[in-house]
Protein backbone atom coordinates (compact mmCIF):
# COMPACT_ATOMS: atom_id res chain seq x y z
CA UNK A 1 0.00 0.00 0.00
CA UNK A 2 1.29 3.46 -0.82
CA UNK A 3 0.23 7.09 -0.64
CA UNK A 4 1.67 10.47 -1.49
CA UNK A 5 2.86 13.05 1.01
CA UNK A 6 2.46 16.14 -1.12
CA UNK A 7 2.62 19.82 -0.31
CA UNK A 8 -0.41 21.23 1.45
CA UNK A 9 -0.98 23.70 -1.39
CA UNK A 10 -0.95 20.89 -3.95
CA UNK A 11 -3.62 18.19 -4.34
CA UNK A 12 -2.23 15.13 -2.58
CA UNK A 13 -3.05 11.99 -0.60
CA UNK A 14 -1.41 10.56 2.46
CA UNK A 15 -2.18 7.68 4.81
CA UNK A 16 -2.00 7.47 8.59
CA UNK A 17 -3.01 4.89 11.17
CA UNK A 18 -5.12 5.71 14.22
CA UNK A 19 -4.78 4.28 17.74
CA UNK A 20 -6.96 1.30 16.78
CA UNK A 21 -4.74 0.38 13.85
CA UNK A 22 -7.29 1.58 11.28
CA UNK A 23 -6.04 3.39 8.19
CA UNK A 24 -7.20 6.89 7.40
CA UNK A 25 -6.61 8.75 4.16
CA UNK A 26 -6.06 12.50 4.01
CA UNK A 27 -6.69 14.48 0.83
CA UNK A 28 -5.19 17.99 0.77
CA UNK A 29 -5.87 20.60 -1.88
CA UNK A 30 -5.85 24.32 -2.47
CA UNK A 31 -9.29 25.92 -2.62
CA UNK A 32 -9.67 27.54 -6.04
CA UNK A 33 -11.73 30.46 -4.69
CA UNK A 34 -10.16 31.39 -1.38
CA UNK A 35 -6.66 30.09 -2.05
CA UNK A 36 -6.66 28.44 1.39
CA UNK A 37 -5.58 24.87 2.02
CA UNK A 38 -8.37 22.33 2.56
CA UNK A 39 -8.39 18.80 3.91
CA UNK A 40 -10.79 15.86 4.03
CA UNK A 41 -10.35 12.55 5.83
CA UNK A 42 -11.61 9.23 4.45
CA UNK A 43 -11.77 5.68 5.74
CA UNK A 44 -11.18 4.11 2.32
CA UNK A 45 -8.80 4.75 -0.54
CA UNK A 46 -11.51 4.70 -3.22
CA UNK A 47 -13.32 7.83 -2.05
CA UNK A 48 -10.01 9.50 -1.25
CA UNK A 49 -8.57 8.81 -4.71
CA UNK A 50 -11.77 10.03 -6.35
CA UNK A 51 -11.68 13.37 -4.52
CA UNK A 52 -7.95 13.66 -5.25
CA UNK A 53 -8.69 13.16 -8.95
CA UNK A 54 -11.40 15.83 -8.85
CA UNK A 55 -9.28 18.41 -7.05
CA UNK A 56 -6.21 17.76 -9.18
CA UNK A 57 -8.40 18.11 -12.26
CA UNK A 58 -9.60 21.52 -11.07
CA UNK A 59 -6.00 22.57 -10.56
CA UNK A 60 -5.15 21.51 -14.11
CA UNK A 61 -8.19 23.32 -15.50
CA UNK A 62 -7.01 26.54 -13.81
CA UNK A 63 -3.73 26.63 -15.72
CA UNK A 64 -2.99 29.83 -17.59
CA UNK A 65 -0.70 30.72 -20.47
CA UNK A 66 2.13 31.20 -17.98
CA UNK A 67 2.12 27.49 -17.10
CA UNK A 68 5.65 26.20 -17.58
CA UNK A 69 5.16 22.46 -17.50
CA UNK A 70 4.72 19.47 -15.24
CA UNK A 71 6.28 19.86 -11.78
CA UNK A 72 8.36 17.60 -9.54
CA UNK A 73 5.31 16.42 -7.55
CA UNK A 74 4.26 14.08 -10.35
CA UNK A 75 5.82 10.86 -9.19
CA UNK A 76 4.75 7.45 -10.41
CA UNK A 77 2.87 7.09 -7.12
CA UNK A 78 0.85 10.22 -7.83
CA UNK A 79 0.09 9.08 -11.36
CA UNK A 80 -1.29 5.75 -10.10
CA UNK A 81 -3.55 7.41 -7.53
CA UNK A 82 -4.66 10.02 -10.08
CA UNK A 83 -5.67 7.26 -12.47
CA UNK A 84 -7.38 5.25 -9.72
CA UNK A 85 -9.49 8.30 -8.89
CA UNK A 86 -10.32 8.68 -12.57
CA UNK A 87 -11.52 5.06 -12.68
CA UNK A 88 -13.55 5.58 -9.49
CA UNK A 89 -15.31 8.46 -11.23
CA UNK A 90 -16.15 6.23 -14.20
CA UNK A 91 -17.54 3.61 -11.83
CA UNK A 92 -19.72 6.23 -10.13
CA UNK A 93 -21.17 7.21 -13.52
CA UNK A 94 -21.76 3.53 -14.41
CA UNK A 95 -19.34 3.77 -17.34
CA UNK A 96 -17.38 0.72 -16.15
CA UNK A 97 -18.39 -2.36 -14.15
CA UNK A 98 -17.53 -2.87 -10.52
CA UNK A 99 -15.54 -5.97 -11.49
CA UNK A 100 -13.45 -3.91 -13.94
CA UNK A 101 -12.76 -1.28 -11.29
CA UNK A 102 -11.88 -3.93 -8.71
CA UNK A 103 -9.38 -5.53 -11.10
CA UNK A 104 -7.81 -2.16 -11.92
CA UNK A 105 -7.65 -1.20 -8.23
CA UNK A 106 -6.01 -4.50 -7.26
CA UNK A 107 -3.38 -4.22 -9.99
CA UNK A 108 -2.50 -0.58 -9.32
CA UNK A 109 -2.26 -0.86 -5.54
CA UNK A 110 -0.03 -3.92 -5.90
CA UNK A 111 2.73 -1.82 -7.51
CA UNK A 112 5.63 -1.41 -5.12
CA UNK A 113 9.31 -0.51 -5.01
CA UNK A 114 11.57 2.47 -5.81
CA UNK A 115 9.72 3.24 -9.04
CA UNK A 116 6.91 4.79 -6.98
CA UNK A 117 9.10 7.75 -6.05
CA UNK A 118 10.46 8.28 -9.55
CA UNK A 119 9.33 11.34 -11.49
CA UNK A 120 7.13 10.31 -14.39
CA UNK A 121 9.26 12.33 -16.83
CA UNK A 122 12.15 9.97 -16.12
CA UNK A 123 10.25 6.69 -16.50
CA UNK A 124 10.86 4.52 -19.56
CA UNK A 125 9.17 1.42 -20.91
CA UNK A 126 12.10 -0.59 -19.55
CA UNK A 127 11.39 0.74 -16.05
CA UNK A 128 7.78 -0.43 -16.35
CA UNK A 129 8.84 -3.88 -17.58
CA UNK A 130 11.31 -4.27 -14.73
CA UNK A 131 9.09 -2.98 -11.91
CA UNK A 132 5.45 -3.63 -12.84
CA UNK A 133 3.91 -7.01 -13.53
CA UNK A 134 2.69 -7.58 -17.08
CA UNK A 135 -1.01 -7.68 -16.21
CA UNK A 136 -0.83 -4.10 -14.94
CA UNK A 137 0.85 -2.62 -18.03
CA UNK A 138 -2.46 -1.79 -19.72
CA UNK A 139 -3.55 0.34 -16.75
CA UNK A 140 -0.21 2.17 -16.65
CA UNK A 141 -0.35 2.82 -20.38
CA UNK A 142 -3.87 4.21 -19.99
CA UNK A 143 -2.72 6.38 -17.08
CA UNK A 144 0.01 7.94 -19.20
CA UNK A 145 -2.49 8.49 -22.01
CA UNK A 146 -4.64 10.36 -19.51
CA UNK A 147 -1.72 12.73 -18.92
CA UNK A 148 -1.32 13.13 -22.68
CA UNK A 149 -5.01 14.03 -22.87
CA UNK A 150 -4.51 16.59 -20.09
CA UNK A 151 -1.54 18.02 -22.04
CA UNK A 152 0.86 17.33 -19.19
CA UNK A 153 3.08 15.20 -21.41
CA UNK A 154 3.34 14.66 -25.16
CA UNK A 155 4.64 11.08 -25.35
CA UNK A 156 3.48 7.83 -23.76
CA UNK A 157 6.58 5.86 -22.67
CA UNK A 158 4.69 2.57 -22.27
CA UNK A 159 4.69 0.53 -25.48
CA UNK A 160 1.53 -1.01 -26.87
CA UNK A 161 1.30 -4.69 -25.84
CA UNK A 162 1.70 -7.29 -28.54
CA UNK A 163 -1.64 -8.03 -30.18
CA UNK A 164 -2.96 -11.44 -29.35
CA UNK A 165 -3.81 -13.62 -32.31
CA UNK A 166 -7.54 -14.06 -32.72
CA UNK A 167 -8.53 -17.66 -32.16
CA UNK A 168 -10.78 -19.33 -34.74
CA UNK A 169 -14.42 -19.34 -33.68
CA UNK A 170 -16.05 -22.66 -32.79
CA UNK A 171 -19.48 -23.37 -34.27
CA UNK A 172 -21.30 -26.36 -32.72
CA UNK A 173 -22.91 -28.81 -35.17
CA UNK A 174 -26.66 -28.43 -35.66
CA UNK A 175 -27.26 -32.00 -34.53
CA UNK A 176 -25.67 -31.34 -31.13
CA UNK A 177 -27.65 -28.13 -30.65
CA UNK A 178 -30.91 -29.84 -31.63
CA UNK A 179 -30.27 -32.71 -29.21
CA UNK A 180 -29.50 -30.19 -26.46
CA UNK A 181 -32.74 -28.29 -27.06
CA UNK A 182 -34.74 -31.51 -27.06
CA UNK A 183 -33.34 -33.17 -23.94
CA UNK A 184 -31.75 -30.65 -21.55
CA UNK A 185 -33.59 -29.45 -18.40
CA UNK A 186 -36.09 -26.65 -19.05
CA UNK A 187 -34.06 -23.88 -17.40
CA UNK A 188 -30.94 -24.77 -19.39
CA UNK A 189 -32.98 -25.03 -22.60
CA UNK A 190 -34.25 -21.49 -22.02
CA UNK A 191 -30.68 -20.28 -21.51
CA UNK A 192 -29.49 -22.02 -24.67
CA UNK A 193 -32.33 -20.61 -26.73
CA UNK A 194 -31.30 -17.12 -25.65
CA UNK A 195 -27.74 -17.94 -26.70
CA UNK A 196 -29.04 -19.06 -30.09
CA UNK A 197 -30.81 -15.70 -30.34
CA UNK A 198 -27.36 -14.09 -30.10
CA UNK A 199 -27.32 -13.04 -26.44
CA UNK A 200 -24.19 -13.00 -24.32
CA UNK A 201 -24.40 -14.90 -21.02
CA UNK A 202 -24.63 -11.69 -18.98
CA UNK A 203 -27.45 -10.44 -21.22
CA UNK A 204 -29.34 -13.74 -21.14
CA UNK A 205 -29.33 -13.87 -17.34
CA UNK A 206 -30.69 -10.31 -17.19
CA UNK A 207 -33.77 -10.99 -19.34
CA UNK A 208 -36.92 -10.86 -17.20
CA UNK A 209 -40.54 -11.74 -17.95
CA UNK A 210 -41.11 -8.02 -18.30
CA UNK A 211 -38.75 -8.02 -21.31
CA UNK A 212 -40.52 -10.73 -23.33
CA UNK A 213 -43.76 -11.30 -25.18
CA UNK A 214 -45.03 -13.87 -27.65
CA UNK A 215 -43.34 -11.87 -30.41
CA UNK A 216 -40.26 -10.14 -29.00
CA UNK A 217 -37.31 -10.30 -26.62
CA UNK A 218 -35.94 -6.94 -25.47
CA UNK A 219 -32.25 -6.99 -24.51
CA UNK A 220 -31.54 -4.00 -22.30
CA UNK A 221 -29.66 -5.17 -19.21
CA UNK A 222 -26.71 -7.20 -18.00
CA UNK A 223 -25.75 -9.09 -14.85
CA UNK A 224 -22.84 -8.22 -12.54
CA UNK A 225 -22.22 -10.39 -9.47
CA UNK A 226 -25.74 -11.80 -9.60
CA UNK A 227 -27.45 -8.39 -9.84
CA UNK A 228 -29.29 -7.09 -12.92
CA UNK A 229 -28.11 -3.67 -14.09
CA UNK A 230 -29.83 -1.48 -16.66
CA UNK A 231 -27.89 -0.94 -19.85
CA UNK A 232 -25.38 -3.26 -21.47
CA UNK A 233 -21.77 -3.91 -20.55
CA UNK A 234 -20.88 -3.48 -24.19
CA UNK A 235 -22.76 -3.31 -27.45
CA UNK A 236 -26.21 -1.80 -27.92
CA UNK A 237 -29.73 -2.40 -26.67
CA UNK A 238 -31.80 -4.33 -29.18
CA UNK A 239 -34.89 -6.42 -29.85
CA UNK A 240 -35.01 -9.91 -31.38
CA UNK A 241 -37.90 -12.13 -32.43
CA UNK A 242 -39.18 -14.64 -29.90
CA UNK A 243 -38.71 -18.26 -31.09
CA UNK A 244 -41.92 -20.28 -30.74
CA UNK A 245 -40.11 -23.14 -29.00
CA UNK A 246 -38.63 -20.77 -26.44
CA UNK A 247 -41.97 -19.10 -25.68
CA UNK A 248 -43.51 -22.53 -25.12
CA UNK A 249 -40.96 -23.17 -22.34
CA UNK A 250 -41.82 -20.00 -20.41
CA UNK A 251 -44.22 -19.66 -17.47
CA UNK A 252 -46.97 -17.50 -18.99
CA UNK A 253 -48.30 -16.55 -15.55
CA UNK A 254 -45.10 -14.57 -14.90
CA UNK A 255 -45.29 -12.39 -18.01
CA UNK A 256 -44.98 -8.73 -17.09
CA UNK A 257 -43.10 -9.43 -13.85
CA UNK A 258 -39.49 -8.68 -12.95
CA UNK A 259 -38.54 -12.33 -12.38
CA UNK A 260 -35.64 -13.47 -14.59
CA UNK A 261 -36.31 -16.14 -17.20
CA UNK A 262 -33.27 -17.99 -15.85
CA UNK A 263 -33.26 -17.93 -12.07
CA UNK A 264 -32.44 -19.85 -8.92
CA UNK A 265 -34.92 -22.72 -8.80
CA UNK A 266 -35.51 -22.31 -5.05
CA UNK A 267 -35.46 -18.54 -4.49
CA UNK A 268 -36.27 -17.12 -7.93
CA UNK A 269 -33.23 -14.85 -7.64
CA UNK A 270 -30.99 -13.82 -10.52
CA UNK A 271 -27.98 -16.04 -11.23
CA UNK A 272 -24.37 -14.91 -11.56
CA UNK A 273 -22.45 -15.39 -14.81
CA UNK A 274 -20.56 -18.24 -13.15
CA UNK A 275 -23.69 -20.28 -13.93
CA UNK A 276 -22.49 -20.28 -17.53
CA UNK A 277 -18.80 -20.89 -16.81
CA UNK A 278 -18.69 -23.15 -13.74
CA UNK A 279 -22.28 -24.10 -12.91
CA UNK A 280 -25.05 -26.32 -14.19
CA UNK A 281 -25.24 -24.68 -17.61
CA UNK A 282 -21.65 -25.36 -18.63
CA UNK A 283 -21.93 -28.95 -17.46
CA UNK A 284 -25.10 -29.37 -19.52
CA UNK A 285 -23.43 -27.88 -22.59
CA UNK A 286 -20.44 -30.18 -22.18
CA UNK A 287 -22.75 -33.20 -22.03
CA UNK A 288 -23.72 -32.40 -25.62
CA UNK A 289 -20.22 -31.63 -26.87
CA UNK A 290 -20.51 -27.83 -26.64
CA UNK A 291 -17.58 -26.30 -24.75
CA UNK A 292 -18.82 -22.77 -24.06
CA UNK A 293 -22.10 -20.87 -23.94
CA UNK A 294 -20.60 -18.24 -26.26
CA UNK A 295 -20.32 -20.89 -28.98
CA UNK A 296 -24.13 -20.74 -29.25
CA UNK A 297 -23.73 -17.09 -30.25
CA UNK A 298 -21.36 -18.19 -33.02
CA UNK A 299 -23.95 -20.80 -34.01
CA UNK A 300 -26.58 -18.06 -34.23
CA UNK A 301 -24.47 -15.97 -36.59
CA UNK A 302 -23.62 -18.96 -38.79
CA UNK A 303 -27.34 -19.78 -39.18
CA UNK A 304 -28.13 -16.23 -40.18
CA UNK A 305 -25.23 -16.17 -42.64
CA UNK A 306 -26.44 -19.42 -44.21
CA UNK A 307 -29.90 -17.88 -44.60
CA UNK A 308 -28.40 -14.97 -46.51
CA UNK A 309 -29.08 -12.29 -43.89
CA UNK A 310 -27.00 -9.17 -44.52
CA UNK A 311 -24.03 -8.78 -42.17
CA UNK A 312 -25.17 -5.27 -41.18
CA UNK A 313 -28.45 -6.69 -39.87
CA UNK A 314 -26.60 -9.49 -38.11
CA UNK A 315 -24.29 -6.98 -36.45
CA UNK A 316 -27.29 -5.13 -35.00
CA UNK A 317 -29.02 -8.35 -34.01
CA UNK A 318 -26.11 -9.64 -31.92
CA UNK A 319 -25.48 -6.23 -30.39
CA UNK A 320 -22.11 -5.25 -31.83
CA UNK A 321 -21.62 -1.49 -31.50
CA UNK A 322 -19.16 -1.50 -34.40
CA UNK A 323 -19.58 -3.32 -37.73
CA UNK A 324 -15.79 -3.75 -37.84
CA UNK A 325 -16.01 -6.19 -34.92
CA UNK A 326 -18.60 -8.24 -36.79
CA UNK A 327 -16.48 -8.22 -39.94
CA UNK A 328 -13.31 -9.23 -38.08
CA UNK A 329 -14.95 -12.12 -36.23
CA UNK A 330 -17.59 -13.36 -38.66
CA UNK A 331 -16.74 -11.83 -42.03
CA UNK A 332 -15.55 -15.15 -43.46
CA UNK A 333 -19.03 -16.62 -42.97
CA UNK A 334 -20.57 -14.00 -45.26
CA UNK A 335 -18.24 -14.33 -48.24
CA UNK A 336 -19.82 -14.57 -51.66
CA UNK A 337 -20.24 -18.18 -52.77
CA UNK A 338 -17.98 -18.99 -55.72
CA UNK A 339 -17.96 -22.40 -57.41
CA UNK A 340 -14.46 -23.91 -57.31
CA UNK A 341 -15.00 -26.81 -59.74
CA UNK A 342 -12.93 -26.87 -62.92
CA UNK A 343 -14.89 -26.55 -66.14
CA UNK A 344 -14.84 -29.66 -68.31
Amino acid sequence: MFFERGLFSMASIKESTDANGQSKYYVHWKDEKSGHGRRRIFKNIDDAAHLFWQKQNIELDCRTASWTGIDHSWTFRKLILFYLGYQAGKLEKNIIRLSSYTKCRHDLLAVDGPILEKNILHISHRDIVDSVRTGCHRWIRSAFFLLVEKRLITFNPVDRPARRKRRPITIPPSSSVRELLNNAPVRERIACWLGICGLRIGEALAVTYNDVSADWIDIRGHVVDGVIHEGLKRGVERRVRMPRELFALLDKSKLGTSEPLICNQFTGACLATSYGTQGVLIRTLNDYGIKRFHHLRHFAVSRLANKGVDILKVSRLIGHSNIKTTMDVYGHLFGEVVEMDLDD
